[in-house]
């Protein structure tokens, strides 16, 4: 079920303004539908006011991939019990901090990019732009996060729950890092 991960021609942007408004209004009555069915961290990320503010310095929208790392954390008497988790720091749009995420006990992820890339320097874009996300449901009742980046990659990631964090720069000052 996608809402705005499949806007045509994201960028450059020439889907018609009603189109892309009445998009995000059916994505937002959706996520008011299953709100009490996801996590509320997963609400609360999808619903929070910059996640499409692309003017807000906590916005995804244009944040760069710094790292991104698959683990798998073991309980048991011989670490026999494992899972999977995901964990991805994005430069933020204004590089004033990071966005920090963290999908818990993930059941499935395709991470895609695409060997070419048409628009020069293919090889300095890395994934390229993070344009847009979705959260959505999947038929199991996990969380689905499908990203879609403007280099033509895509990560689609489902999972039990989903942490964020925003991380500033440490102020000139001296200021610690601190969470939003």
């Amino acid at each position: 079920m996608a809402f705005l991960i499949d806007i045509p021609d994201l960028p450059p942007l020439s889907t018609p303004a009603e189109e892309i408004d009445a998009r995000y209004a059916a994505y937002r009555e959706y996520l008011e539908r299953n709100k009490d069915r996801m996590p509320a961290t997963v609400f609360a990320f999808a619903t929070a006011d910059w996640h499409f503010d692309y003017q807000a310095t906590q916005a995804l929208h244009d944040s760069w991939v710094e790292r991104l790392t698959i683990v798998e954390p073991a309980e048991g008497e011989r670490s026999q019990h494992r899972s999977i988790e995901i964990e991805v720091r994005l430069k933020g749009i204004y590089h004033d901090g990071y966005t920090e995420i963290r999908y818990r006990k993930v059941r499935s992820y395709s991470l895609s990019t695409p060997a070419e890339f048409e628009l020069p320097p293919s090889y300095r874009t890395g994934h390229g732009d993070w344009l847009i996300d979705e959260i959505s449901l999947s038929d199991r009742g996990l969380v689905v996060h499908e990203v879609r980046f403007s280099r033509g990659s895509r990560w689609v990631i489902e999972c039990e729950d989903i942490e964020h964090k925003w991380v500033p720069d440490a102020v000139e000052d001296g200021a610690d890092h601190h969470e939003q």
